[in-house]
């Protein structure tokens, strides 16, 4: 069951566990704002009707396998959502369906003996699958994503671990964060 992490009026900011289906974790009355796969834990918001707020950045943590060729940089790709088989490709030219997906990333830190990056994201689009398939097709699935080529066994190692909001034009931005370290698998 999701967790409260702060509650506005007409809005909540909730953790997501693992397993759950951000869809259906509002409480009644609410809808999700945002949304992340069923396997993916972390911060997402809920909001009635009138959607008191707005989400202005989330950060995502994870680890994938390999190291970057760059510490920083930023991901570009079109991207293709088959929904028979709930899979994302990149693909080479725009036509019905592909969409322009953009990512940044900074890489944390790496670990030479067990081969494997540890990464904080930040999207620009929001596509389906969007980090798994933009890492993955780069040669750095992340540990544990059997489905975009991993062999690691483990969850998926991607949370999202800080959300920046307001509560509408001219108000205060705030940030909520958990810590990503002790949400992501040990591998």
């Amino acid at each position: 069951m999701a967790k409260i992490l702060f509650e506005g009026k007409g809005y909540q900011i909730l953790y997501k566990e693992r397993g759950e289906d951000s869809e259906k974790i509002a409480p009644s009355g609410m809808a999700c704002l945002s949304r992340l796969d069923v396997p993916v834990p972390g911060i997402i918001a809920a909001a009635d009707s009138g959607k008191r707020i707005r989400i202005l950045d989330k950060r995502y943590f994870l680890v994938c396998q390999g190291k970057m060729e760059e510490d920083e940089g930023v991901m570009e790709d079109l991207l293709f959502h088959d929904s028979r088989s709930n899979r994302t490709f990149p693909v080479k030219r725009m036509r019905k369906g592909v969409k322009e997906a953009r990512l940044s990333y900074k890489v944390l830190s790496y670990n030479k003996e067990k081969d494997l990056s540890y990464v904080a994201v930040t999207l620009d689009t929001g596509r389906t699958h969007q980090i798994r398939t933009q890492f993955s097709s780069r040669k750095h699935p992340l540990a544990g994503d059997g489905k975009y080529g991993s062999r690691i066994k483990c969850p998926i190692a991607l949370v999202c671990g800080e959300m920046t909001y307001d509560e509408g034009e001219g108000t205060k931005p705030s940030a909520i964060k958990i810590d990503p370290e002790k949400e992501l698998p040990e591998v």
